[in-house]
């Protein structure tokens, strides 16, 4: 008879929200951290049933029940584990994939159970080791510099792998473990020149699954200049999928929940640990050395409804954070950002400022799209062209928020502080999200399925040499306000427009600066591109920024007679005044809606309508 492979079975139970396969049988309340109900399998007045979201179990107090998602649907349908899992799966939209009863399926579990064996007693040994070998010295000296002490890396078994692996392969000889299946779990590799082993004078990390099973090791390189890849995590096996595992959330899912449903996610295994360890904040968690990827995001979104950035304050982590912020915003979690002081982790805040600095840091934490909008107009400062190509990229980050009523709140807040139109903002969200829909795989201006890379830290797969290469870029253009549209169109054109247009220049700065595509008239009126020459209007949008580049592809500059071009110029320019003002209007609203209002635009709005009553 078929049966579900093992695989499969762990990723529907991944996958399985026991809050949500409950909630789609019986009608649960929110207590505290947990859910509540009458109990679904007695008669009973008084509600006595729980869901534990941090555990993801049900339990009845009054009657003993109690289990995962998968027992409560077995309970409430009177089906069997298998048929069970199936409709879970469907729930979730997980194939199933199933083998025959044969020899090879049993072949693949006993093999998995070998290499979670042989894992946990490579962990022994290599903790043993750096508590007790002389060779250690080193690794122990690097952890007492950074201030992990002994009884930090007990709480983590944490380790040193020695270059020598012959005791490794004594001890699992003596436990019965075939050679073969220290290679299985790539703890050694093979070659034509022999056995090696994989880490070698690297500090250890198990890497726990959910379920505390050691499934696999990331180890760090101890000695400068001995392998370009400063970490080297296990390949996959039958128990490892790194893509999969979030280091610490084995020890993170009843802290989440008793955080209020809060997750902090960092960017390396020392910093989660540094935070459980040194700061007590125990609801950390981090990736592998790899991006975040839709199963990270989606097992989260079990255990938490936030998630709290906490990556290095340099470019790097925040060119970081927005890869973590696109799936775990597009998992339905609200994302908010600590902010680090530039050049700071948060191990080495601690090591500097104190426990006390990181906890503020992130009680502190705000919205990611206000954070990233902030550091984003500082970076500008003033400049037009910068402004203009911020406002599209924000608004593509603002596209990833499922929640229509979370997104429309942050597009708010970020019209506010982009100092741009609060419906052309919203419009611009909603163009992108409707073409993502019509063409998913290609309408995201970065590429989540592209090959995630690092020079510092890859799985050792000898033979297998990869080079990283540049992913495409797609260019989103800027959505032009169709006044600033119209005058541009007419500029390009007729140069009796272009010269009149230099002459209403004052008149013009309001709406350039308020309206999007302003930067591109100002550069028009820079460089007076001859309508009807191609050369001068390559050179002119050449030299615009892409997304402004894009935005005017479709504009003509064939030659075109207008019989009166000043009085055609007063009149544009009389229109887009309107507009500019109307857009100022739209901002300081969208202030007062964010909450970010002075009394000075409560006075600016009297006198912009009013001066609109009058136009």
């Amino acid at each position: 008879m078929p049966r579900i492979t093992e695989e499969c079975v762990a990723r529907i139970k991944d996958a399985a929200d026991v809050v949500d396969i409950v909630g789609r049988y019986i009608q649960l309340r929110r207590a505290g951290n947990a859910w509540k109900a009458c109990c679904p399998f007695h008669n009973e007045k008084t509600p006595s049933f729980s869901v534990n979201p941090a555990r993801q179990t049900f339990k009845c107090f009054g009657c003993g029940v109690g289990g995962d998602a998968v027992k409560f649907i077995m309970m409430f349908e009177n089906l069997d584990y298998p048929t069970a899992l199936r409709r879970v799966a469907d729930i979730y939209g997980i194939p199933v994939v199933e083998e025959e009863e044969n020899p090879e399926m049993a072949r693949r579990r006993w093999l998995r159970s070998r290499v979670v064996e042989v894992n946990s007693l490579a962990a022994e040994y290599y903790h043993r080791q750096l508590c007790r070998s002389k060779e250690a010295d080193h690794v122990r000296a690097y952890l007492k510099q950074r201030e992990f002490n002994i009884e930090i890396a007990k709480a983590w078994q944490l380790g040193w792998a020695p270059p020598d692996f012959r005791p490794l392969q004594q001890l699992a000889g003596a436990s019965n473990v075939e050679p073969r299946i220290l290679t299985e779990a790539y703890l050694l590799g093979t070659s034509p020149r022999g056995t090696y082993p994989v880490f070698k004078d690297r500090l250890m990390f198990p890497i726990h699954n959910v379920r505390g099973e050691v499934v696999g090791f990331s180890g760090r390189i101890m000695a400068e200049g001995q392998d370009p890849r400063k970490y080297v995590n296990t390949a996959e096996t039958v128990a490892f999928r790194k893509g999969e595992l979030l280091f610490g959330l084995w020890k993170a899912t009843g802290p989440i929940g008793k955080a209020g449903m809060t997750v902090v996610v960092c960017e390396g295994q020392l910093d989660v640990i540094a935070c459980h360890e040194k700061a007590d904040i125990r609801n950390a968690v981090a990736g592998l050395g790899t991006a975040f990827t839709d199963e990270h995001a989606a097992m989260l979104r079990k255990y938490a409804k936030r998630a709290i950035l906490c990556y290095d304050g340099d470019n790097a982590g925040i060119k970081a954070s927005e890869k973590t912020f696109r799936k775990l915003a597009s998992a339905g979690l609200d994302v908010y950002m600590a902010c680090l002081p530039p050049g700071e982790d948060p191990d080495s805040l601690i090591r500097s400022q104190g426990a006390d600095a990181l906890r503020q840091a992130i009680e502190e934490a705000r919205p990611y799209l206000e954070v990233r909008a902030g550091i984003e107009m500082r970076a500008a400062q003033g400049d037009a062209n910068a402004r203009a190509a911020l406002i599209p990229r924000m608004a593509d980050l603002a596209s990833e928020i499922t929640d229509a009523i979370r997104r429309g709140v942050a597009v708010t807040d970020l019209a506010s502080r982009l100092n741009t139109g609060l419906e052309d903002l919203r419009l611009t969200v909603e163009e992108i999200i409707r073409s993502r829909k019509e063409s998913p795989h290609s309408s995201r201006s970065e590429r989540e399925d592209m090959p995630e890379y690092s020079e510092e830290e890859d799985s050792y797969m000898p033979g297998n040499e990869y080079t990283p290469s540049a992913p495409p870029v797609r260019v989103r253009p800027i959505r032009l306000h169709p006044a600033m549209r119209d005058l541009i169109s007419l500029a390009a054109v007729n140069a009796d427009v272009q010269h009149a247009l230099i002459e209403h220049i004052e008149e013009l700065q309001e709406p350039i600066a308020m309206l999007a595509g302003g930067p591109i008239l100002q550069r028009m009126l820079e460089v007076l591109p001859i309508p009807g020459d191609t050369n001068a209007w390559e050179r002119f949008t050449a030299g615009l920024p892409p997304e402004q580049e894009a935005a005017i592809r479709k504009i003509s500059n064939e030659p075109r007679e207008l019989t009166d071009a000043h009085t055609a110029v007063q009149q544009a320019c009389s229109h887009v005044a309107r507009e500019a003002v109307r857009a100022r209007i739209d901002v300081i609203k969208a202030r007062i809606s964010s909450g970010n209002v002075s009394p000075e635009d409560l006075s600016l709005v009297a006198e912009l309508n009013r001066m609109l009553n009058e136009s």
